[in-house]
């Protein structure tokens, strides 16, 4: 007797490109007979929109959720980069680590707003002034093929561009994305350009128009946008929907407050909302962004009939017995094989999930671990409930992705072995070293998708009638109990059954001689014994040359030591870490980042550590920290022979402060602290009997007791400042001092030009524009054409002790290993 269940998910018809995304089935945060009607809204309609930006946080979640969740329409995000170059509010994540993250934020706001979400190769290498920067940095043929890629899958019927099409949008990245989108408009629909995606099997495609969603940050941008026959193209985006209970933008709020990295927690506005648009390419619209395209299913030849099933199941909807939609739907999926469109490939996925939610099904596919080695068996369990209906016979169940494995229908679980030699699970844009700022990505299908296919999927196979086949596949999750939070699941991952990694990304030696380097190793599939060594520069030397290490059991870890001797005087370069065991080598760590609004992600960083020589010297041996929205300053204090104490609420109010040097505040503490500002009295205080207090870039308001006191950060200086959004992106622009004897200059490291070579990404952020006569600029920089740059780095004496405001972005630097950063940094908390 054949077992019924549920289908989840979508089919494996539109792999890798639908089941990678958040569309179908999982975008959705309703369920039941709402999300059901939802599906079969969009089952009835056939339109699709596009928005195009750089960034996350770029889109407009109001314009998708509207035609999204609204319109029932196609609707997908392709956002330029991960935004790996911008700041991080919630942890120390920089980068790579940081684009994973906000990758991962797009999908759950996604999942809520109803779109799908899409990337090019282009890289967040930090703020940019100009467009002409950013797309020579990215490779412009490169993102814009990638623009070019996006569109021919995608196929819309309307492209709106976030940003200005033709002039300015502040950002370089911003006004670079909204020049790439009238190329790109035009450019897919050119056989001839880039035909390497044709011969892959893509074809041209010309959206009916191209249109942009006139947000500006300013009244002059948008008294400045193209005027063509489009004139007051609008929609009302806080339209209420009485089937998700809320307005499109009640949704947007929820979806934008996703972004909780950047700290972007929004409102759910209540009441209209306006949104403008304005022509820029094809076809002018009059009324509507979709004027003149038909959204039915006589947009597919032969779907007549396909069309009039699916407008009765919308018609037939009974709340209270959606199992009675299941013989038309069923008969739908029969009419649905016989046709050949993309459009077909877009709404099977749906198809089958209106079946899932009328049947009242459920499908389970799950492991007993999230971490499997190559090599290993692991074992899946599969669940298949049936709750209104035995309308679907369960078959068979398969195993797909890295294994194989095969079961009858009613069989709860089955094995499959990984083979030796899998790669590990790095997210597909991560496997190969970036070119300059672009990505490599070897795997043509990976590309524009958000995060790599999953490792291990179950397909189950239904049957309806003799000649009616029904697939459903799920992908193979780790579920378990926490006893706070109830059941939990992630995905599955390949990982080394060794992992290796350092408790740094820079190792500095201030003095001659050598200093001992901690080499961390974890066990992921059982006992494990073996040695390590280390890869190093040309003249530096490691004892012992081999240290061996014994695992005795999954998830136990040790440390082995090195004693590293650098060169006598100078020298850098990079440390790798070697792990011989069970007859392989490992040279990668295992990162995993865990924050409650995302799923957990697993990266695998090559096991390395930046290695500096070079002479600094610090006179400040205790410090105090206040950790602010999350940074590695800390650990580069320590390298430099400090001893730093994190300061919490309890030391900021009452502990003694006389104990320490120098008091630091992390990169955006007054934005995030609440104690730090309480502490004000303290800590001026403590500056005034002679202590140095070292304030680092926060985001927002005015600093000192005649600056607005609106702000947070309104009243922690000692005399008043005026913050800007100021900044010197080129992080080659020359510095120079303009009081170049100036204690802090001097001593303990005599600072010159060359300890701003080889700096990361930046000069600095939100400079002071103004600042009480009181305060002496120690630096100044530019950004090419633009004026000197006197307010990022300035020194005030009050009492008897410095207070200091920095927006260099020292942040970057130290975790980096730049050694000039070091030596200035290093003066700065020595200030005396």
């Amino acid at each position: 007797m054949m077992d019924y269940c549920k289908v989840k998910h979508v089919s494996k018809f539109l792999l890798p490109l639908i089941f990678a995304l958040t569309g179908g089935a999982e975008r959705t945060p309703l369920g039941g007979t709402a999300e059901l009607l939802q599906t079969l809204d969009r089952l009835n309609t056939l339109g699709s929109v596009l928005m195009v930006a750089a960034h996350p946080d770029d889109e407009n979640t109001a314009v998708i959720a509207y035609f999204a969740r609204g319109r029932h329409l196609r609707t997908g995000y392709l956002s330029a980069t991960r935004g790996e170059g911008g700041q991080n509010l919630i942890g120390t994540e920089q980068y790579e680590a940081l684009g994973l993250i906000r990758t991962q934020e797009l999908l759950m706001a996604r999942r809520i707003d109803g779109g799908e979400q899409f990337f090019t190769r282009a890289f967040d290498f930090g703020f940019s002034k100009n467009p002409e920067e950013a797309i020579a940095k990215w490779n412009r043929d490169l993102v814009l093929g990638d623009f070019v890629r996006i569109i021919r899958q995608f196929r819309p019927d309307v492209i709106i561009s976030r940003w200005h099409p033709t002039g300015s949008s502040g950002h370089g990245h911003h006004t670079a994305a909204g020049h790439l989108a009238p190329a790109a408009f035009s450019a897919a629909a050119d056989p001839k350009q880039f035909p390497e995606q044709i011969s892959e099997g893509l074809q041209p495609w010309q959206a009916r128009r191209l249109i942009w969603n006139t947000f500006t940050f300013g009244r002059q941008q948008e008294d400045a946008a193209p005027r063509g026959p489009t004139e007051g193209l609008e929609i009302d985006a806080g339209q209420y929907d009485f089937v998700l209970g809320k307005s499109y933008a009640e949704i947007a709020g929820e979806s934008r407050t996703r972004h909780a990295s950047q700290g972007f927690g929004s409102a759910e506005r209540k009441g209209p909302q306006r949104q403008y648009f304005q022509h820029v390419a094809g076809d002018p619209a009059r009324k509507d962004p979709l004027d003149g395209i038909d959204t039915t299913w006589r947009r597919v030849h032969g779907a007549g009939r396909l069309g009039d099933l699916l407008r009765r199941a919308r018609a037939e909807f009974d709340v209270r017995h959606p199992d009675r939609l299941l013989p038309v739907l069923l008969e739908a999926w029969r009419e649905m094989q016989a046709l050949r469109d993309p459009w077909i490939e877009v709404k099977r996925p749906e198809l089958l999930h209106a079946i899932e939610l009328a049947a009242g099904l459920q499908l389970e596919a799950s492991t007993n671990l999230w971490d499997v080695t190559p090599g290993s068996t692991v074992p899946i369990g599969v669940t298949a409930l049936g709750h209104v209906s035995t309308a679907l016979a369960w078959e068979r169940t398969e195993i797909t992705g890295v294994a194989q494995g095969e079961a009858p229908g009613g069989q709860s679980r089955l094995q499959v072995t990984i083979p030796p030699g899998t790669p590990y699970s790095q997210p597909c844009w991560l496997r190969e070293p970036r070119t300059g700022d672009s990505y490599v990505v070897k795997d043509r299908a990976c590309i524009g998708l958000p995060e790599s296919p999953p490792v291990l999927a179950a397909t189950f196979h239904f049957r309806a009638a003799p000649d009616l086949a029904l697939p459903f596949r799920v992908p193979a999750r780790y579920r378990w109990v926490d006893r706070v939070q109830g059941e939990l699941s992630r995905s599955v991952e390949i990982v080394p059954p060794v992992s290796v990694s350092f408790a740094t990304s820079a190792m500095i030696f201030p003095q001659p001689g050598p200093r001992s380097l901690l080499v961390r190793l974890a066990s992921h599939a059982g006992a494990a014994q073996g040695s390590v060594s280390l890869d190093l520069p040309a003249g530096w030397k490691a004892a012992p040359a081999a240290a061996s290490f014994d695992l005795p059991g999954r998830d136990r870890e040790t440390t082995v030591a090195f004693q590293v001797t650098p060169p006598a005087s100078t020298g850098s370069g990079y440390i790798t870490a070697r792990a011989a065991t069970g007859g392989s080598t490992v040279s990668v760590g295992l990162v995993s980042i865990r924050h409650p609004h995302i799923p957990p992600q697993t990266l695998f960083p090559p096991a390395r550590v930046r290695a500096e020589r070079f002479d600094v010297r610090m006179t400040a041996k205790s410090i105090g920290y206040v950790m602010g929205a999350g940074d590695e300053v800390p650990r580069a204090l320590e390298q430099l022979g400090a001893t730093v104490r994190l300061l919490g609420p309890e030391d900021l109010s009452a502990g003694d402060l006389s104990r320490f040097d120098a008091i630091v505040t992390g990169v955006r503490a007054l934005n995030v602290r609440d104690d730090l500002l309480a502490a004000r009295g303290r800590l001026l205080d403590y500056v005034a009997a002679g202590g140095t207090l070292l304030v680092q870039y926060n985001t927002s308001g005015g600093f000192g007791p005649d600056a607005d006191t609106s702000s947070r950060a309104a009243q922690l200086a000692p005399y008043p400042l005026t913050p800007s959004s100021n900044r010197v992106s080129v992080e080659e622009a020359p510095v120079t001092f303009p009081s170049p004897d100036h204690p802090v200059l001097q001593r303990p490291n005599a600072i010159t030009a060359r300890d701003f070579e080889g700096w990361v990404q930046e000069r600095g952020l939100y400079f002071m524009s103004a600042w009480d006569q009181r305060y002496q600029p120690l630096l100044a920089s530019n950004d090419p054409a633009e004026p000197s740059q006197l307010g990022g780095t300035l020194f005030a004496r009050h009492g008897k002790g410095v207070y200091i405001y920095t927006g260099y972005s020292w942040f970057r630097q130290l975790p980096a290993g730049v050694p000039g950063a070091y030596r200035v940094f290093a003066n700065l908390v020595s200030a005396k």
